[in-house]
């Protein structure tokens, strides 16, 4: 089995590294079929929800991306019920969680904003002064 971005032996590459969002400090490519990201020269396999959540957050770094956002990159139905929404904010807060440990490695992070999203962190982002 070939290795992501590998030359498979009929001298065609198995897949086409593509480069990524813009975030400062940080150097970003993808390979979509493969589901993995190229943070920094390391490679970041992902499950299929885990690297559209992430795409989601890279693209959109340092603003808050609306729960409504994760739900429908992951949903393959529309969810009007309240149980099923909240089972489904769970299913995104564990996939988040996963996410994290996944980026914490590159100076990212994801934080959620209550009731509202989650927003992905750099290392090298101001913050706000105190008082």
């Amino acid at each position: 089995m070939a290795n992501v971005g590998e030359e498979r032996p009929d001298g065609q590459s198995t897949s086409k590294i593509c480069p990524g969002p813009v975030v400062p400090g940080h150097t970003l490519q993808y390979y979509e079929d493969q589901h993995a990201w190229v943070i920094d020269q390391v490679l970041l396999p992902c499950s299929a929800p885990e690297y559209h959540c992430l795409q989601l957050l890279l693209e959109r770094a340092n603003r808050c991306v609306p729960f409504a956002h994760f739900l429908i990159c992951l949903q393959t139905t529309p969810t009007t019920e309240h149980a099923n929404l909240k089972q489904e904010r769970m299913r995104i807060a564990h996939l988040m969680s996963v996410l994290r440990t996944k980026i914490w490695p590159f100076g990212l992070d994801i934080a959620s904003v209550m009731n509202i999203g989650y927003i992905l962190l750099s290392e090298g982002q101001e913050t706000p002064a105190s008082p």
